[in-house]
């Protein structure tokens, strides 16, 4: 009877996985054993191109640091193209200004030089009329004076010509070299401006060269960049179908235990009216009478350092994120089976039945067995382990599944439903 039983809640206890939620799916051709393979599989697939995606993406930022160095760089080269651009402008914009100022010069150079020929002229012609003259009509002009007021008047009109005409040849001669000064500075100033507006040519033209380097290996990187980045996103859609096939393992797993269950019900159902049969005298009479609890209470006595390890992880990598009340109730149901003669009779045994404890398979547990578990798992395995049962039960999973495969019954303790039997109560 032992024997059967743990054969039954052997393959009764797979559903107490925490399964994603799935629709009511057809059931499975594949045992168990091949899902779960699968499951592996496809769990390895997923982390080797999860890596591989993580390998893109690191290829990704590299680049793209990269390319902002780059892209740095070409703006860096541009603003100082720009600013030479500005002062070249600035340059030229000087060079028009001092040249228009230099041909102002030279009409003004032009027109002193015109105005000085035609005072100095003027100036030969009046010498040429006094010496054609001689001296005496100017004395007689002064002497015909009708009063020495007249005199004096006209030998000061003759001596203020003489003096304007000194006067004005000399002004002009001042203001031709003033403006040829003036004009010299300005060509100079001008020639500087030329030279300097070479050199900048010449730098413009070689951050031309630069900006347009620049700009072509920016871009060439920012195509690498796009280019990194679709392999990432191919990693993205591969990754995303693993996981769309591991929710569809996951619903065929489901199925497949929700199967299994119910053959080992009915056949315990059968072995159980068999059994009242022979006891009533009859082959199979009918007996509704349910067979007595068992007794799983007490300690596990002689229990070691180590079984206290193991509890303590498998409570962790099962209700880690549970309540205190929600850990001792999963220790409650791995020390209930460990007392039920359905099940191994050592702890370990129990923890590592086939296809039991879903962290036990995706090496959860043994993640935890490596760190070490925590104090508040550690207190509620002690707990159990020393004799502590919060109740009578041998199974828990979610609601969304104990809802799914008709359990009633239940008992809610944070996320998980716990119960002692399979089936309707």
């Amino acid at each position: 009877m032992k024997q059967n039983g743990r054969r039954y809640l052997a393959f009764l206890l797979a559903v107490t996985l925490v399964i994603p939620v799935v629709g009511h799916s057809r059931v499975s051709a594949k045992t168990l054993e091949e899902i779960q393979q699968e499951k592996q599989e496809n769990q390895i697939h997923q982390n080797e191109t999860q890596k591989q995606k993580d390998d893109a993406q690191k290829v990704v930022d590299e680049l793209q640091n990269q390319a902002d160095d780059l892209g740095a760089t070409y703006n860096s080269y541009n603003q100082r193209l720009q600013s030479v651009n500005s002062e070249i402008a600035d340059i030229q914009n000087d060079i028009a200004s001092t040249t228009k100022s230099i041909n102002q010069l030279e009409k003004q150079l032009k027109q002193a030089e015109s105005d000085q020929k035609s005072q100095y002229e003027g100036m030969k012609s009046r010498i040429r009329f006094m010496y054609e003259n001689g001296t005496d009509s100017l004395l007689v002009s002064l002497l015909e004076s009708g009063s020495m007021a007249e005199f004096l008047q006209r030998a000061e009109y003759i001596a203020a010509i003489a003096s304007y005409d000194r006067k004005m040849v000399t002004a002009y001669a001042q203001l031709q070299e003033s403006i040829k000064e003036k004009s010299a500075s300005l060509s100079d100033k001008k020639n500087k401006l030329a030279e300097y507006n070479d050199t900048l040519t010449a730098k413009q033209d070689e951050l031309d060269d630069l900006v347009m380097d620049a700009k072509g290996a920016y871009s060439a990187k920012q195509g690498e960049v796009s280019a990194a980045e679709m392999t990432v996103e191919q990693f993205n859609a591969k990754i995303e179908e693993y996981r769309q096939q591991e929710a569809s393992l996951a619903g065929e797993e489901a199925a497949a235990q929700a199967q299994l269950a119910q053959q080992i019900a009915q056949q315990q159902q059968q072995q159980q009216q068999q059994g009242n049969g022979d006891e009533n005298g009859e082959g199979g009479g009918e007996n509704t009478t349910p067979p007595p609890a068992e007794d799983t209470s007490g300690a596990l006595n002689g229990y070691t350092d180590a079984d206290l390890k193991l509890m303590a992880s498998i409570i962790q990598a099962e209700a880690g994120g549970e309540s205190y009340e929600g850990q001792l109730a999963v220790g409650t149901v791995i020390m209930n089976r460990v007392k039920s003669s359905y099940f191994p009779n050592t702890l370990s045994g129990v923890i590592y039945q086939t296809n039991q404890f879903q962290p036990v398979r995706d090496g959860h547990l043994a993640l935890v067995l490596e760190r070490g578990p925590n104090e508040s798992c550690t207190n509620a395995a002690r707990q159990v382990l020393n004799g502590y049962r919060s109740g009578d039960w041998l199974f828990f999973m979610t609601k969304v599944w104990a809802d799914h495969f008709g359990i009633t019954g239940y008992t809610m303790i944070g996320n998980h439903a716990f119960f002692t039997k399979w089936g309707a109560n």
